[in-house]
């Protein structure tokens, strides 16, 4: 029932994850049908038991890697090295 509750809360503006795993942004919705926008300029029209999830921002910090000395790519077997020449 959880499940079903989500679908029935979903409005225009929600990002959603479909069962497929398009992400996109709900620009209309109605009793059976979603309008999502996939990108830009593209929408598609989705029986709304296939939205899966309610995407939600998750903030990620990421640490700056320290700068570390590269050292040179040997070559492969073949003979092509990974070096710009």
């Amino acid at each position: 029932m959880q499940h079903a509750s989500m679908q029935d809360a979903v409005a225009a503006g929600d990002d959603i994850i479909t069962a497929g795993g398009l992400h996109g942004t709900v620009l209309e919705i109605d009793e059976d049908i979603a309008r999502v926008r996939i990108a830009p300029e593209v929408v598609v029209t989705l029986d709304r038991r296939a939205i899966a999830a309610v995407a939600t921002e998750v903030e990620v910090e990421v640490e700056p890697e320290a700068e570390e000395e590269a050292e040179p790519e040997e070559e492969s077997a073949g003979g092509i090295s990974a070096e710009p020449r």
